[in-house]
């Protein structure tokens, strides 16, 4: 079984991340630890706590975490995932009560406490994690790694932005903190727009249609939460659950190990995530980020399907 921490903005594709971990017995959610991004914080938390409660889970700490980036004014995506964040959804007001302990505290505590056995799932902004680090620069030899939802590294068709034309959102958001983090040490794999908008490995508009046609109470919410953006975009694009995928499964995926920073300050380029491709500049100790650049489509679409539709 494997140990993490859950790092959301609650979004869309983070609410089927949430589905895909809690109905996956390979995966201990330790703790939900929340950031400002797809909507403020107070929006963001407050999803992760319905999206618990939705799936009856009651013993999963909730941790309030950055309500924003480090340095640039807060942006959001509510034009993508709704007023709520949570599309067409009506999930009831929650009833949990937040932990006390902040998401930094709770990640220095989880690592101390597992170690190599825990590993740091963040699937939005890195505006904690790199405030983790920054607190405690130790942290990212105790965890066995990080897997992070976010860059455009342009080593497929498919890698190039989406927040601006080369800066995939979640790094865009909060440069700052991604480029603390991807320079930190800690052992990173990142799943980035270069397979997750992939159109192999996003969900057609068929296999939403199989899936909510299934008409059990969590394809109803899939069906909710997803059917406007099928319809806009023929399709849904798979960008959080194809991290979670990875830790249920990394047989799937291929990655490539690369020298990776974030652009900080390129009035066109900010949040780009550059690679490091020259050859006669790689050196092998240098790389710091393994890519997924290839998803085994049929394995990873299956997984999806049985875990989303509760069979």
């Amino acid at each position: 079984m494997k140990h993490i921490i859950l790092d959301t903005d609650p979004g869309i594709d983070d609410a089927l991340a949430f589905i895909l971990a809690f109905n996956s017995p390979e995966l201990k959610v330790e703790a939900v630890t929340t950031v400002a991004g797809n909507v403020n914080h107070m929006k963001g938390h407050r999803n992760a706590k319905k999206l618990l409660e939705f799936l009856g889970i009651t013993d999963v700490p909730v941790c309030e975490g950055a309500v924003i980036p480090l340095i640039k004014k807060l942006s959001h995506a509510e034009e993508f995932h709704g007023k709520t964040g949570l599309g067409d959804s009506e999930l009831p007001e929650p009833m949990m009560a937040t932990d006390p302990r902040s998401a930094v505290d709770i990640i220095l505590e989880k690592a101390n406490e597992l170690g190599k056995e825990l590993t740091l799932v963040a699937i939005g902004p890195l505006t904690n994690i790199a405030v983790a680090i920054l607190a405690n620069p130790t942290l990212p030899e105790k965890v066995d790694k990080l897997v992070i939802m976010g860059g455009a590294f342009n080593l497929t068709p498919y890698g190039h932005g989406n927040a601006n034309s080369v800066a995939e959102f979640n790094i865009w958001l909060d440069p700052e903190a991604a480029k603390i983090v991807f320079n930190s040490g800690i052992p990173i794999v990142a799943v980035g727009l270069d397979t997750t908008t992939h159109p192999d490995y996003r969900m057609s508009r068929e296999m939403f249609e199989g899936i909510v046609s299934r008409g059990n109470r969590t394809t109803d919410l899939v069906n909710d939460l997803c059917k406007d953006l099928v319809e806009r975009f023929n399709g849904f694009s798979l960008h959080d659950p194809q991290a979670m995928a990875y830790i249920i499964d990394p047989t799937m995926f291929t990655t490539e190990k690369y020298k990776v920073d974030v652009e900080c300050s390129g009035e066109l380029t900010r949040g780009m995530t550059v690679v490091e491709r020259r050859l006669y500049r790689i050196v092998k100790d240098e790389a710091n980020v393994d890519v997924v650049v290839k998803v085994e489509a049929s394995r990873f679409l299956g997984l999806i399907k049985e875990r989303i539709s509760g069979e």
